[in-house]
């Protein structure tokens, strides 16, 4: 689960990081050429592509084995589009098939290549992994950030539906009124025990929404900040700070930029003993 401020980054290759600080492209630390090829023209590249890179181990073979796997998925969902009477019905047989199939496991911060693989997932992977099949079948999603998890709301003609991506049990709500009280419960004081983002608020504070429109690119910037948080946590603060460099350049929030600060801060203080 996952902030917001609209990216500044265009031809020129630039952020302007907390504090004032300005970051170029070349301040970057890549992990590799093929991470590097992807984020120095975002603006063309396919979303899988971004969401991908921010694993730090992916390779071309990694890649390539993801995207043979994703399309052929794509293939079999645009084969079943068709034979459903509604909307409701494909998206309600979609969103279990999703699960049933692809998702097996849930498992805190991991990246959206491994749960290709694994079938491992996180409220940010799998919602990832639900917005990149839908929009791929033409249809409308709105991806809605909060301060400590992220859902999907589809629009089909006059309906909307909402995908929770960690319930497979009920993830898929198509009432009107289940969807306004399913909203009202992402914003209740209660914290949610399954939260793939690390939040700004502590339990028992009333949650809100940080972003209800995340493009791609701010998409990509929060996979970049959960594997952030998941270097941090098992102590390898360089590898950390590299990835919340590339999370803040693809979406200058606060919640990265407080975390990138943070970051940073503990880096030079452990530098300097």
């Amino acid at each position: 689960m996952i902030n917001r401020i609209y990216i500044l980054i265009f031809l020129t290759a630039k952020a302007f990081l907390g504090f004032g600080q300005e970051v170029n492209m070349s301040d970057l630390r890549f992990h590799s050429e093929l991470e590097k090829a992807v984020l120095v023209n975002t603006s063309s590249q396919p979303t899988l592509s971004l969401l991908l890179v921010a694993d730090e181990s992916l390779d071309q073979e990694r890649a390539k084995s993801a995207l043979s796997t994703y399309q052929a998925n794509l293939a079999f969902y645009q084969n079943q589009q068709s034979k459903y009477r509604s909307e409701e019905q494909f998206l309600k047989f979609f969103f279990y098939r999703v699960h049933r199939k692809e998702l097996k496991s849930y498992e805190q911060y991991v990246s959206l290549a491994s749960q290709f693989e694994t079938g491992q997932y996180d409220c940010l992977t799998a919602t990832s992994l639900y917005y990149l099949y839908l929009t791929d079948l033409g249809y409308k999603v709105n991806l809605v950030e909060t301060d400590y998890h992220i859902y999907l709301k589809v629009n089909a003609g006059e309906r909307s539906f909402l995908f929770e991506s960690t319930d497979p049990i009920a993830g898929f709500i198509s009432s009107e009124i289940e969807i306004s009280e399913k909203e009202k419960e992402y914003l209740s004081a209660q914290r949610q025990n399954l939260s793939g983002i690390s939040s700004n608020t502590t339990d028992g504070q009333k949650s809100y929404i940080l972003n209800d429109k995340l493009t791609k690119r701010e998409l990509a910037g929060l996979n970049y900040y959960n594997r952030a948080i998941a270097a941090w946590n098992a102590k390898d603060i360089l590898k950390a700070v590299a990835l919340v460099d590339k999370s803040y350049f693809l979406y200058p929030s606060d919640r990265i930029s407080n975390v990138r600060d943070y970051f940073r801060g503990q880096s030079e203080l452990l530098a300097s003993k």
